[in-house]
């Protein structure tokens, strides 16, 4: 598609977009990522916010409000003003997981959010520093055994998916690995880069480019199947460790009482900014599934996940 055509196509679609009823013009909309910069949260607000901008019409500014493994900034939305101008790019950490690991929350995540669109999921990777001598999962997990509580491993915060990425993986090969906590994957990464911490559990969309420039070696990918973008990289699976599985998905989500017209007009922009293939194109080459749903299905799949992570509530509580 020419640069011609992908304005026409976007052109239309904020012709269609913007004309239905809806947010208030003029007024800028915040999103949330209750993440630091850089993660993958961070990268998709930042990659859809110019057409977002385009197609409605108006402004679009992206906050990062880190901290709690998202908690923080997931409890700014779950109390602003529910106008469809703030809004909330999350993964399932602050949504689902966090219910479950026995801290008091401030926000009810099934009551106070209206789920405006799933965007993608990702699968979970173990990297680890160039200089860490393990070159695959098995030497990585002999390492470990020969030296257990002596090596570390980061994650975007306790109780984010790749910090029950990294639990699950120790509790199904009995290692004693220690977890470094950040605040958000975009700061757990340059401490692995730097060698403060050997290795992380993280997603492959924010680690990729850190892979192709070398500064991080990865050993396994967490998804069911090998990424069509890391096709020589076995999964934790095929690597000795039968049954794991770790993926996440990140999603757009406002305030529970945000009027269903400015919800359907965010969902379509949304959707429509998707769909630009400047942003398929970056999306899938970082190895990203894109998942567009609608509100209703997104919903579905907060509840469904909810109640998984609910069953592993022991196991949540105990890795804090």
């Amino acid at each position: 598609m020419t640069l011609v055509t992908r304005r026409a196509v976007v052109g239309g679609l904020a012709a269609s977009v913007s004309s239905a009823p809806g947010l208030a013009q003029g007024r800028a909309v915040r999103i949330v990522v209750p993440f630091a910069p850089g993660g993958g949260a961070d990268l998709i607000a930042r990659l859809i916010q110019p057409h977002l901008q385009q197609i409605l019409g108006q402004s679009f500014y992206i906050e990062n409000r880190s901290g709690a493994a998202g908690r923080i900034g997931t409890d700014a939305v779950a109390k602003a003003e529910a106008d469809g101008h703030t809004l909330l790019m999350t993964t399932e950490s602050s949504i689902v997981i966090a219910p479950h690991i026995g801290v008091p929350l401030s926000y009810d995540p099934l009551k106070d959010f209206a789920p405006i669109s799933l965007l993608t999921r990702n699968p979970v990777i173990l990297v680890v520093h160039p200089s860490v001598p393990a070159n695959t999962l098995q030497e990585y997990i002999a390492l470990a055994r020969s030296k257990p509580g002596q090596m570390f491993y980061a994650s975007s915060g306790v109780g984010g998916p790749n910090h029950l990425a990294g639990e699950i993986f120790k509790q199904m090969t009995g290692l004693d690995i220690v977890h470094v906590p950040f605040q958000g994957t975009g700061a757990a990464i340059p401490a692995v880069i730097s060698n403060q911490v050997g290795a992380m559990w993280g997603f492959l969309a924010g680690l990729i480019p850190h892979i192709r420039g070398g500064s991080l070696k990865v050993l396994a990918v967490g998804g069911r199947e090998r990424s069509p973008v890391l096709p020589d990289v076995p999964t934790v699976a095929e690597s000795g460790v039968p049954g794991y599985e770790a993926a996440s998905w990140i999603g757009l989500l406002a305030p529970a009482a945000t009027p269903r017209p400015s919800l359907d007009k965010l969902w379509n922009a949304v959707d429509a900014a998707m769909q630009v293939p400047a942003v398929k194109d970056l999306l899938l080459r970082d190895g990203s599934d894109i998942v567009t749903s609608t509100p209703e299905a997104f919903r579905q799949v907060i509840e469904s996940d909810y109640a998984k992570y609910g069953k592993l509530r022991d196991l949540l509580k105990g890795a804090q």
